[in-house]
Parts: C-alpha cells; structure tokens; sequence
C-alpha cells in the first residue's frame, strides 16, 4: 500500500516518542517521512515552534500532515503555516476542549516541570529495555526505549506546551481523525474522531497497524479522488 509520489505524508511523533511509532506505516508508505523533533529555543511558544519547522518541511508534491498524540496537535499548528491537503490525527485531539480534565485542570502544574528529574526516570526505565523484556513486554520496551533516547529537553518543552495550550489553530484543510476505545490518555468520551479502533490503546499506530494503515489509505484515496474532480 504505497503512498502516490504526488503526495509527500509528513508525521509528527508523540511526547517522549520518535519515528519508531510510526513504524509500520513507514513499510505501508514508503514515502513517509517522520520528522525528528529540533531542540526548542528558549521559551519558544508553540506556534513561533510550528512556524520554524514548517519552514523547512521535505515537500515533494501535496502535503499531507499527521501526527499521534502530542505530535498530532504539533501537525495542526504546522498548518497554518504550510498549506497542508490534510491533517490526519492519530490518537490525538483537535482542540484543547478535547484534553481530559486533569490536564485543562491541572495547567498550574506547569511550574513545577523544570523539578521533573527526566533524566532519572529515563535511567530507571533501564529494565524495560533489557533483552528479557524485549521478549516478554516488547510493546513496553520499544516505548521504553524511545523515551530513554529522547531529549530531557525537548521533553519537558513538550509537556509545558501540552498544559498551556488553550487556543486550537485555525486550519483551513480537512483533517482526519482515528482514535482508539480505550485510549486512556486521551480517552475517547472528549473528543469525536472519523474512525474508531475498537480495543484500542494510545499508541495504535504500533498496537492496531492494519486499521491505522488502511485509515491512511482511505484517507489518501479521498484526496485523490477530490483532486481529480477538481482537475
């Protein structure tokens, strides 16, 4: 299921994550490109961050962005900047109504991120990422093994931008959203996504591939369908 060379799929990984999510659908896709998360400046606001990585976005033909969970809102501030056929969001939400009550809640938490000891938690994952748990847990230790690799920095930018996004982007494309039933991060009773994965945690790029990949690709057919009628 090969993505149409006119199109360039542009993905956006999740807090703590990297292109390793989006694993399978990278062999679905072979065009899809994840992009790595650049180091944010010093109190860099979310869309001043947006607005830097659309400026230098691979783009071979129509653009279509997606992202999973925080790098699903990370695609809907990039498109206001970079006139996108498309957002598809996976796991993630559209607008900050759709965050559970105990981030809307608890954004005063945010003075505390700069204690987060990120660098302590990521040494005490050690375990999850031994060869044992590979076998036994190996949906955990991939995850593990991504958060041990990712920017402490990066990290506690991402969770700050997550707790004072108050204000969704206004996005002049579709966008395109499925979400998992039992996706206790961002549960499903918020937020009304196109599609649902039944029995589906947060991560269902990994845990559900086939559904996500043929969302993806019905996703691409409409696009298609809709710029030949055009033409």
């Amino acid at each position: 299921m090969a993505s149409s060379a006119t199109n360039s799929l542009i993905f956006f990984s999740g807090l703590g994550a990297d292109a390793r999510v989006f694993g399978p659908q990278q062999l679905a896709f072979p065009g899809l490109v994840v992009l790595k998360w650049p180091r944010p400046q010093q109190n860099e606001t979310l869309t001043a961050y947006c607005k830097r990585l659309a400026v230098d976005l691979p783009v071979d033909g129509h653009l279509i962005l997606g992202g999973a969970s925080f790098g699903g809102i990370v695609a809907l501030h990039v498109a206001q900047f970079s006139q996108p056929q498309a957002v598809i969001l996976i796991g993630s939400v559209r607008s900050p109504a759709e965050l559970p009550p105990v981030v809307r809640y608890g954004r005063f938490l945010k003075r505390f991120l700069p204690l987060v000891p990120v660098g302590f938690l990521q040494w005490c994952s050690a375990p999850l990422v031994s060869k044992l748990a590979q076998r036994r847990v190996p949906y955990w230790s991939g995850l593990a093994s991504q958060f041990r690799q990712s920017d402490p920095t990066v990290f506690k930018w991402s969770l700050a931008r997550i707790l004072d996004w108050t204000a969704a982007p206004k996005v002049a494309c579709p966008i395109f959203q499925i979400h998992g039933s039992r996706d206790s991060v961002l549960p499903l009773r918020f937020t009304q996504p196109d599609a649902i994965v039944s029995g589906g945690g947060h991560v269902i790029s990994l845990t559900h591939s086939k559904e996500v990949n043929d969302f993806i690709g019905e996703v691409l057919v409409q696009l298609t369908d809709e710029s030949t009628s055009v033409l």
